[in-house]
C-alpha cells in the first residue's frame, strides 16, 4: 500500500515519538523483540515503518537476538540457544549479554549517524539491513546522509558502481538529492532502478526463470485447509491465478479487484471451473454418466454426458493442430454455422481429414445432384425429384433444408464450426468460396465450398468451450447466441481482441508482442532476445499525441524532449524512437486489447469442500490417475477405459486441481487415505495481523478479542474448530459495536453452539464468562450466556424440592452483544 509523503513524515514522527534515543539507552530485551506483541522496537523497525524503507526477507537473527515460539528446529553453528531466546552465538554465551552487545550497537549507530560517520556505521558488527535501517530513521533529516534502501547490491546497481562500500553509493546517491524529501528521493531512485531493470535483457531472462519455477513448483494438487472463515475459498482466486498466469499474478499480487476481474474472464473462458462437493456428488456427475438434455429444437434426449472433470480433462489436452496465422477476424459480423463433416463412429469418418487436407467442407446430402444453379427451395426440390428422390412437403424436407442453407444461406466470409458428436466441437473454419460441385468415386459429399481453417484441435475440444448447451444432431444449421458465446469464440480466435487492435501476436516494426499486462508490453527483438517495456511511459506517449503536444513524428526524430517537458525516460525513448513511434501510431489508430493474456496452457478446477464428498465414489478408477507421475506423458503415465463411453482416458500434466477443505465438518485425520497421499495440503489458521486494520470499537481491539476467544476453544475443544479471521472483515468498513453484535448473534454463537451441542456452559466459557463475577451485577450483566431462571423462578415453576440434576437452561444475554465492556472482559477479564 502506497501511502503520501505527509503520511510518511508523520509515520517517522509517530517511531520517533514512541523511541526517542532516550528509550533506546533504556531499552529492556522484552521492548527490543518478542513474540505476538506489535509495538516491540524490531517490530516497528520491520512492520510498522515499513513505507518508510523495508528490510523484510531473512529469518529473525537479523535482529541479532529473537524470542522463539517452539523450541529449535535443527542445528545452526552461527545461533546459540537459551531456554526462551536464540540469538547470534559471536554477540555473547547468554541472551543477556547477546542483548546487550546488540543494543551498544545500536545506540553507537544513533551516535555515528548524528556525525555522519557512515564509515563507523559500516564496521560495526551487525546486519546490514538492521544498521542502516536504523541509521536513516535517526539521522538528521535537516542534512541527511543516507537513502532509505538498505541493501549493498541495489545500492551498486543504481550508482553503477560494482565496487562500491555502503558510505560511497549513500554519497554518489545523496548528491543527486537536490532539495527532495530523502524519504521522497529514495522511492523515486529505486522505482527509477526497477525501470532500468526492465531494459536489461539478461534481468529479464533471470525474471523468466523466475515465472518458468513459479510455474513449476506449483504443486498439481493441493488442498487449502483449516477452520471456517479463514478465508480459504478466498484465496483460491489469487492460487488459480497465480497458477494460470505467474506474471499478471505477480504484477497485481495486491490489487484484490484485478484479480478477481481476471478470474472471472478466465472462468468465463473455461480456464478455470468451479465445483462444490456434497454428500449427494457422484462419479456421473464428476467423470461421466447419462443424463437427459435437450437441444436445440427442444427434444429430449438420454445421453452419455461428461462431468466437470472430464470436460476439464478433454479440454486441457485439446490442442492446436492448424492454426491460420496473422488472424484478425471480428466475429461480431459474422455469421456462424454449425456442421457436421461425416460420422467419427461411422463409415464416413474418412470424410473429416479429406477435408481437412483439402481446404473444404462437405454436405453429405444430395447424392451427385449439382445444385448450382437451385437458387431456393423450389428448385432444390426440383431437382431432387427429378434424379428420382421422393420429396413429400419441400417445406419441411430435411434434404432440401440442408442444400438451402448451404447452397443459398451460407455465404462467404461466414464462419463454420464442425462438431464431433453433440458434445464437442473439432474445428473453425472460414468460407472463402460460393457453392460449387464435385463428384467422386464414392458419390457422397459432392457439395462443397472452399475454406480456410482458422483452428483444427486434436483431441476435440468440449462443447462448454463455446456453448450454453450440447449440439443438435442436424448436419448444418445457423448458430446465434445465447446458443453460442460470441466472446469466447472471439477468445478462441484471436486471444479476444476487436480486429486489428494491438494483442499478443501483433508485429510492430519487426518487434512481435508476446505479453500484455497493466504494466508492462513485452517484445521479442528481431534477434530474439525479449524487451518490456512500461506501460506508463506507453500510455504517456500516447497522451502526448492524442492531445497535440506532439507527434509519432517527434518521437521518430528524437525531437520530443525539444517540444514538450516530460519525466520520461530519455534514454528509453530515444533509444527505441522508431518502435515507440510506430507503436503510439498503432494503438491510436486500432486500440489496444489485453486480450486472453493468458500465458500458459495451464487450466485450474477449484473443488470447493472438497471432503463433504464420497472421495472413493466420486473419483472412481481416476484416483490414480491424477497423480503427477501417473498423468498423461509423464514417465509412469497410466490410462484406463471409462465405464460409459468405452474409451481410454488420462489425466493431463496441465490441470491442476485446487481444493478447499473445512476442519470443522471432518479433521485432516479423517480424510480418506488415498486423498491424502494424493494432494499437498496447505494449512489456513486465523489471520490476526489481518483484524489489526480494524479500528477499536469503542474500546474493543478485534484482533486480541478473537484471538482470546481461539485460545479458548482449543483449550475446551481443538484447534481445528476455532473462528476465522473473515467473520470480522465486515467491521472493516462499518466498524460499529451494532455490526459487531450481528456478527455474534447471527454467525459466532449459532457456530459455538454447534460446536458445543449447545453446552451453554462451555460456550459461555470460550467468551469468557466464567472470569466474570456473578455477585457483581456489572460484570453478570457482562455475562454472553446467562441462565434463563433464578432459584426463586425454578421453585416457583417446580417446587422447592425439586432436584435439578444438574440441568441448567441458559439462554443468550441480548444486552452484552451491545455492551463493549462485555468484549473488552473477554481478553481482558476484570
Amino acid at each position: 500500500m502506497e501511502i503520501s509523503l505527509e503520511e510518511q513524515k508523520s509515520l517517522l514522527n509517530q517511531f520517533l515519538e514512541r523511541w526517542p534515543v532516550e528509550k533506546i539507552n533504556q531499552l529492556t530485551l522484552e521492548e527490543y523483540i518478542d513474540v505476538d506483541n506489535y509495538d516491540t522496537f524490531a517490530y516497528w523497525l520491520e512492520h510498522k515503518t515499513r513505507e518508510l524503507g523495508s528490510i523484510r526477507g531473512g529469518d529473525a537473527s537479523k535482529f541479532g537476538i529473537y524470542k522463539r515460539k517452539q523450541p529449535p528446529k535443527g542445528n545452526r553453528k552461527h545461533i546459540s540457544h537459551g531456554e526462551l531466546y536464540s540469538w547470534v552465538s559471536r554477540f555473547g554465551n547468554s541472551e543477556e549479554d547477546a542483548f546487550e552487545n546488540v543494543k551498544a550497537k545500536l545506540i553507537d549507530i544513533i551516535r555515528l549517524v548524528g556525525a555522519d560517520d557512515l564509515e563507523g556505521i559500516d564496521n560495526i558488527d551487525l546486519g546490514d539491513t538492521l544498521k542502516w535501517k536504523v541509521a536513516f530513521l535517526y539521522q538528521n533529516q535537516g542534512t541527511p546522509a543516507l537513502l532509505n534502501i538498505f541493501k549493498l547490491e541495489s545500492l551498486r546497481q543504481i550508482s553503477n558502481k560494482p565496487k562500491a562500500t555502503f558510505p560511497e553509493a549513500y554519497r554518489l546517491l545523496m548528491a543527486e538529492r537536490g532539495s527532495k524529501n530523502v524519504i521522497e528521493y529514495g522511492f523515486d531512485v529505486y522505482k527509477q532502478h526497477k525501470a532500468m531493470l526492465l531494459l536489461d535483457d539478461d534481468d529479464d531472462v533471470d525474471d523468466e526463470k523466475h515465472y518458468q519455477t513459479s510455474k513449476s513448483s506449483a504443486a498439481l494438487n493441493t488442498i487449502l485447509y483449516g477452520p471456517p472463515g479463514t478465508g480459504k475459498t478466498y484465496s483460491t482466486i489469487s492460487k488459480a491465478i497465480e497458477i494460470i498466469e505467474p506474471k499478471f499474478w505477480a504484477t497485481n499480487i495486491k490489487n484484490r479487484a484485478a484479480l478477481k476481474q481476471r478470474f472471472d474472464e478466465l472462468v468465463k473462458s473455461n480456464r478455470i471451473n468451479f465445483v462444490t462437493f456434497h454428500q449427494s456428488f457422484s462419479y456421473e456427475d464428476f467423470v461421466e454418466g447419462i443424463k437427459a438434455n435437450t437441444d436445440e429444437n427442444g427434444k429430449i434426449s438420454y445421453d452419455i454426458e461428461e462431468g466437470i472433470f472430464k470436460q476439464m480433462c478433454d479440454a486441457a489436452s485439446s490442442r492446436v493442430v492448424t492454426e491460420e496465422s496473422d488472424l484478425s477476424i471480428d466475429v461480431s459480423s459474422r455469421n456462424v454455422w454449425k456442421m457436421s463433416l461425416g460420422n467419427t463412429q461411422g463409415e464416413d469418418a474418412y470424410v473429416y481429414d479429406h477435408c481437412i487436407e483439402h481446404n473444404y467442407i462437405a454436405l453429405g446430402y444430395g447424392g451427385t445432384i449439382d445444385f448450382s444453379g437451385a437458387d431456393s427451395r423450389k428448385e432444390i426440390t426440383k431437382l431432387y425429384r427429378d434424379a428420382g428422390f421422393t420429396i413429400e412437403n419441400e417445406s419441411y424436407d430435411y434434404n432440401v433444408t440442408s442444400i438451402n442453407y448451404f447452397k443459398n444461406h451460407m455465404n462467404v466470409g461466414d464462419l463454420v464450426i464442425v462438431s464431433d458428436g453433440n458434445q464437442k466441437f473439432r474445428a473453425i473454419a472460414e468460407v472463402t468460396s460460393e457453392y460449387y460441385f464435385e463428384e467422386n468415386e464414392t458419390g457422397h459429399y459432392c457439395q462443397l465450398r472452399k475454406v480456410r481453417w482458422l483452428k483444427v484441435y486434436s483431441p476435440s475440444l468440449p462443447t462448454s468451450e463455446l456453448f450454453s448447451k450440447n449440439l443438435s444432431q442436424q448436419t448444418i444449421y445457423s448458430l446465434k447466441p445465447p446458443t453460442l458465446d460470441l466472446t469466447k469464440l472471439q477468445a478462441l480466435l484471436t486471444g479476444g481482441e476487436a480486429k486489428g487492435s494491438l494483442a499478443v501476436g501483433s508485429n510492430i516494426s519487426g518487434y512481435a508482442v508476446t505479453s500484455i499486462s497493466s504494466e508492462v508490453i513485452e517484445f521479442k527483438k528481431p534477434n530474439g532476445s525479449r524487451l518490456p517495456l512500461p506501460m506508463s511511459i506507453i500510455n504517456e506517449l500516447v497522451d502526448l499525441v492524442k492531445n497535440g503536444k506532439s507527434t509519432t513524428e517527434d518521437i521518430k526524430n528524437k525531437t520530443l524532449f525539444d517540444k514538450v517537458e516530460t519525466n520520461l525516460e530519455k534514454y528509453l525513448v530515444n533509444g527505441y524512437s522508431t518502435l515507440l513511434a510506430q507503436l503510439v501510431a498503432y494503438i491510436i489508430d486500432n486500440g489496444l486489447s489485453f486480450g486472453d493474456r493468458v500465458s500458459s496452457d495451464n487450466r485450474v478446477l477449484i473443488i470447493d469442500e472438497i471432503n463433504r464428498g464420497n472421495i472413493a465414489n466420486i473419483f472412481g478408477e481416476l484416483i490414480t490417475l491424477i497423480e503427477p507421475s501417473k498423468r498423461a506423458g509423464e514417465l509412469d503415465a497410466l490410462s484406463v477405459t471409462l465405464p460409459y463411453t468405452k474409451k481410454p482416458f488420462s489425466v493431463p500434466s496441465n490441470l491442476y486441481l485446487l481444493g478447499t477443505m473445512n476442519t470443522a465438518d471432518k479433521s485432516l485425520a479423517q480424510v480418506d487415505i488415498a486423498l491424502r497421499r494424493r494432494f499437498e495440503f496447505v494449512e489456513m489458521m486465523p489471520d490476526y495481523e489481518v483484524l489489526k486494520s480494524i479500528p477499536k470499537i469503542q474500546g474493543i481491539d478485534i484482533s486480541r478479542l478473537a484471538k482470546a476467544i481461539n485460545q479458548r476453544i482449543e483449550l475446551l475443544f481443538d484447534r481445528e474448530h476455532t473462528i476465522g479471521h473473515s467473520f470480522f472483515l465486515p467491521l472493516i468498513t462499518e466498524p460499529t459495536i451494532e455490526k459487531l453484535g450481528e456478527i455474534f448473534e447471527l454467525q459466532i454463537l449459532p457456530l459455538l453452539e454447534e460446536y458445543f451441542f449447545e453446552d451453554w456452559e462451555r460456550v459461555g466459557q470460550v467468551l469468557g464468562d466464567h472470569l466474570k463475577d456473578p455477585s457483581n451485577k456489572a460484570e453478570k450483566d457482562h455475562r454472553f450466556i446467562i441462565e434463563k431462571y433464578s432459584t426463586s423462578e425454578i421453585a416457583e415453576l417446580m417446587g422447592s424440592e425439586w432436584e435439578p440434576n444438574g440441568v441448567q437452561a441458559f439462554v443468550r444475554n441480548d444486552y452484552a452483544l451491545t455492551n463493549p465492556d462485555a468484549y473488552i472482559a473477554c481478553y481482558e477479564p476484570r
